[in-house]
């Protein structure tokens, strides 16, 4: 469920009506009057939700998800247990419809005029920067500083003893204490998800969150985008250097260390203690163990286990990467 401190929910609906609003039809043996109240995640819905099922690879969560009801294919709805079923060519599309649907006003952020929200809460020791915004229902944590022109969003939450830098932007997040964010962070802006149909690309509405644990130091001028439905989280202690790019869904564990210019595809799952080198580039939905190492410029389109450390492009073990260099420089070396 979107948390209602950002996003603002209607409905009920019922299961027919949502089925004709977003083009799908319903399901054998669905009931057309079940009451939806909300969307969800495979794993965290609850009996009221709908949920989006489109890939073989979460047919184990599903049969052990909660949800009231799913959107998913021809193909792949008789993998679905019993609950109310949506059918749809293009599930992406319908259930990104669905969003718009319960979630109206989430591309229609009214401006502020005020510099600090009536009642946003400061705590005992803060100190805000010339030409900071302090959005409607923010609470910001003793002693923590706010740089001059940063904007901190509708119900954003900030701990104690922050360092929030000059021109960032704090939307749709949580973030623990101690945590330190340098100049032109963006935390919490769209995760970039689209629904491609015959009309063009259907943006998908991203109304999850960014949590941010306590400790975490994130350098200048990198963008962590706020989940689809689940949150994207950042561990305790974990250090991003400057420019990296998170996307949304990402879970990232404790102590991790992410080097300049490294970016995190969509839904992956990078364990505590994993250090990512420089401009390394990690593809969607990868999981990465605990303790793994990837060296700079590496591409990783694979999972990760523990303790791995990893090298080239694709990634691939180090030692097995020395090797394939070594042999391809003497067949290159020519005879003196």
């Amino acid at each position: 469920m979107p948390d209602p401190r950002f996003y603002n929910r209607t409905g009920p609906f019922r299961l027919a009506d949502l089925a004709e609003r977003c083009g799908a039809r319903l399901g054998s043996g669905s009931d057309p009057d079940r009451l939806i109240h909300d969307l969800g995640s495979i794993d965290t819905a609850t009996t009221n939700e709908i949920v989006y099922f489109a890939d073989h690879a979460y047919v184990v969560a599903l049969a052990a998800s909660k949800c009231g009801a799913c959107i998913t294919t021809d193909e792949l709805a008789p993998k679905v247990p019993p609950c109310g079923v949506l059918i749809a060519s293009n599930p992406r599309a319908a259930f990104a419809e669905l969003a718009a649907i319960f979630y109206p006003d989430t591309l229609a952020t009214p401006p502020q005029i005020e510099a600090l929200a009536a009642d946003a809460v400061v705590g005992e020791g803060a100190l805000i920067g010339h030409g900071a915004v302090i959005g409607s229902r923010a609470v910001i944590g003793a002693r923590t500083r706010i740089g001059a022109n940063a904007v901190i969003g509708p119900g954003v939450v900030i701990g104690e003893d922050c360092k929030i830098g000059a021109n960032t932007t704090l939307a749709y997040c949580l973030v623990g204490n101690r945590v330190i964010i340098h100049p032109g962070v963006q935390v919490g802006q769209d995760g970039f998800g689209f629904a491609s149909t015959a009309a063009g690309h259907k943006k998908i509405p991203q109304l999850g969150r960014v949590i941010i644990h306590d400790d975490v130091e994130i350098g200048a001028n990198c963008t962590i985008d706020r989940g689809t439905a689940a949150d994207t989280v950042i561990g305790e202690g974990t250090k991003f250097d400057n420019l990296v790019q998170v996307a949304h869904n990402v879970e990232i564990g404790a102590r991790c260390i992410f080097v300049a210019q490294s970016g995190v595809a969509g839904s992956c799952q990078i364990g505590n203690g994993v250090i990512i080198g420089g401009q390394v580039g990690i593809a969607d939905n990868v999981k990465i163990g605990d303790g793994a190492q990837i060296a700079a410029k590496t591409g990783i389109m694979r999972d990760i286990g523990p303790g791995e450390v990893v090298m080239g492009y694709p990634g691939k073990p180090i030692r097995q990467f020395w090797r394939e260099v070594a042999a391809l420089s003497r067949l290159t070396k020519r005879d003196k």
